[in-house]
């Protein structure tokens, strides 16, 4: 019963956003899920700016993605995802999926449940390490820095997604013999 309710609140809040697009969370992961739906399918959008940046050693000439600038003498290698970018979901993991937003899925950025995040709160851009403010993630198979407006990145979905698809869920209490 208590499944019927939340998959009944997810849909009515839903419906009452007037907002086109509306935070992925672990709830609309698994309503989406139990719709049968391939996460592949859906549309994600990042919700800000992602600025990543690594500074290339000397020898290193050859830049896959982004833009590389010379700043007090360093080549840096920038790589920009503005807020609102289109990407595909190209790694389902338990509390984790893998955002492409360029042709190239091996390209990606890790979004998931944080570790003090609540049940509904939404994905949030995952790296692996923190240094103060910035993380560390690895993209086209090189480590690179989030920017601090970029850390607490989220992605959303299109709400129409959601709306276009019913789940019925109940759980059986069993029969008693009498």
């Amino acid at each position: 019963m208590k499944k019927i309710i939340a998959y009944t609140s997810i849909v009515l809040i839903l419906a009452a956003c007037s907002s086109s697009k509306i935070y992925f969370t672990p709830s609309i992961r698994n309503y989406i899920e139990k719709g049968n739906q391939n996460l592949k399918k859906v549309q994600f959008y990042v919700d800000r700016d992602i600025v990543l940046r690594r500074e290339l050693s000397t020898g290193e000439t050859k830049v896959a993605s982004g833009k590389v600038t010379i700043e007090n003498g360093r080549t840096i290698n920038i790589v920009t995802i503005k807020k609102n970018t289109p990407g595909i979901c190209v790694l389902e993991k338990n509390n984790v999926v893998g955002i492409s937003f360029e042709a190239i899925d091996a390209n990606f950025i890790t979004f998931g449940k944080t570790k003090f995040a609540k049940t509904n709160d939404p994905y949030r851009v995952l790296a692996n390490n923190w240094i103060g403010s910035e993380g560390i993630v690895t993209y086209d198979g090189k480590e690179y820095k989030i920017q601090q407006e970029g850390s607490e990145a989220g992605i959303l979905i299109k709400s129409k997604f959601i709306k276009k698809y019913k789940v019925e869920d109940k759980t059986l209490e069993g029969r008693i013999v009498k």
